[in-house]
C-alpha cells in the first residue's frame, strides 16, 4: 500500500491535532522507509518482476527486520518509548499507532509476502491482484479520510495541493510502463519521495507568517493632520 498509509496519517491527525502531520507521515511509512535502507545495505531482498500488474512488479523477497508483523511491533514499540521520551504521551500514542498501522494495511493488499514472525508464515489478501479495484479503493481512503481531516479547517486550499501531489504521484506510479532498475535506485527514489511529502505534510499546516503594519504609518498620519 501506498497512499492509503497517508489517509491513516490523516485519521490520526484529527485525533491527535497536537501532533505534526509531517511526522504522522513519516510514521505511517517508517516501516517501507526502513527497508529502503536496509536493502541496499544487503541486509534485505526485493525482487521486482516484468509483470503487466504494476502492484505486482515488486515482491519482498526477505524483509524479516522491517515487514514482519514481530518486527514492526518492535519497531512501533521502540518509536512509542522515545517520543514519550522526548514528547510526551499523546505524541507516542499517535506514532505507535501510525508505525503498527503500516503493516494490517499492507496485509490487505499484498499477496502473500507479508511475514508474520520475521522471515516465517507469510500472509497478505492480496488485493493487489485486482490492480484497478486496489488503485480506486486506497485513493478513495486518502480522499474520505483526509475530507474528514479538512472539516472545520483553516487550511483547505494547500492541504488539497498535497492530496493532488500525492495522488497524481499514486496514478504516474500505476500506469508507468514496465521499467528496468535495481533495487538500490528503487531505494533511493522512493526515500526522496517519502521526504517530499513529508516535507509537503510540513508545508500543508504551516501558519502564514503575519503581515506586520509599518511603524511609520501613524507618523505618517499625524503628519497630515
Amino acid at each position: 500500500m501506498f497512499v492509503g498509509h497517508y489517509g491513516a496519517a490523516y485519521l490520526l491527525k484529527k485525533r491527535f491535532s497536537q501532533v505534526p502531520l509531517w511526522s504522522l507521515f513519516v510514521s505511517v511509512q517508517l516501516v517501507d522507509i526502513l527497508t529502503f535502507v536496509l536493502v541496499p545495505l544487503g541486509i534485505e531482498r526485493i525482487v521486482y518482476k516484468p509483470v503487466p500488474n504494476p502492484f505486482l512488479r515488486t515482491s519482498l523477497e526477505y524483509v524479516p527486520y522491517s515487514h514482519s508483523l514481530s518486527s514492526n511491533v518492535i519497531i512501533a514499540l521502540a518509536v512509542f518509548l522515545i517520543s514519550y521520551k522526548l514528547a510526551g504521551k499523546a505524541w507516542a500514542l499517535a506514532l505507535l499507532i501510525g508505525s503498527v498501522s503500516h503493516w494490517f494495511l499492507d496485509c490487505l493488499v499484498h499477496v502473500g509476502d507479508i511475514p508474520l514472525f520475521f522471515d516465517s508464515c507469510k500472509v497478505g489478501f492480496g488485493l493487489w491482484r485486482f490492480s484497478r479495484t486496489g488503485f480506486l479503493l486506497e485513493t478513495a481512503f486518502l480522499i474520505l479520510a483526509s475530507l474528514y481531516f479538512l472539516r472545520g479547517s483553516d487550511k483547505i486550499r494547500r492541504h488539497v495541493i498535497l492530496i493532488v501531489v500525492l495522488v497524481a504521484g499514486y496514478m504516474a506510479m500505476f500506469l508507468a510502463p514496465q521499467a528496468e532498475g535495481t533495487p538500490t535506485q528503487a531505494s533511493v527514489m522512493s526515500l526522496t519521495l517519502y521526504a517530499v511529502f513529508a516535507g509537503l505534510a510540513y508545508w500543508a499546516e504551516r501558519s502564514k507568517p503575519k503581515q506586520q503594519t509599518s511603524a511609520l504609518q501613524p507618523e505618517v498620519q499625524d503628519n497630515h493632520s
